[in-house]
């Protein structure tokens, strides 16, 4: 291959990449800054026995005898006119990375999500917050992991 030739695929691959990464990183940082959007945030909500959202949905988590064990999330009392409903896990000042977890309705207002896992922290911190998402609405839920 001729220096002219290797220089243009140089290029062309460059200005390919380049394409391909600003839309997502664009889409990345909106996405997280949507996030701050929330209406209502539920302190020491205890998932276990399950909180109660503005509205009345409920939303209880199937605790993992460990915390780097999947469980299952289930919402009942959900609104009829609700499409889609997911969760992201966090901690406060910590990013911990693409985690969305999407509930499938079952009917009757019930929802679940099977199989969440809660991001392991290398601080061994246990607060986590779970930003969730029912449509355009967006609920902070404060809460601790075993």
């Amino acid at each position: 291959m001729t220096q002219p030739a290797k220089n243009s695929t140089t290029v062309i691959i460059g200005l390919l990449l380049f394409i391909i990464a600003v839309p997502s990183i664009i889409g990345i940082v909106l996405w997280h800054n949507s996030r701050t959007d929330a209406q209502s945030t539920l302190s020491n909500c205890n998932v276990r026995s399950g909180c109660i959202l503005p509205g009345g949905a409920v939303i209880q988590f199937t605790p993992p005898a460990d915390i780097t064990k999947p469980f299952d999330i289930s919402m009942r009392q959900v609104p009829a006119s609700v499409k889609r409903i997911s969760i992201h896990f966090t901690m406060r000042n910590m990013d911990l990375g693409f985690n969305r977890t999407d509930f499938k309705p079952q009917g009757q207002g019930v929802w679940n999500a099977h199989h969440a896992v809660l991001p392991v922290c290398i601080d061994e911190r246990n607060d986590f917050l779970g930003d969730l998402t029912l449509d355009d609405q967006h609920y902070i839920i404060v809460f601790s992991a075993p």
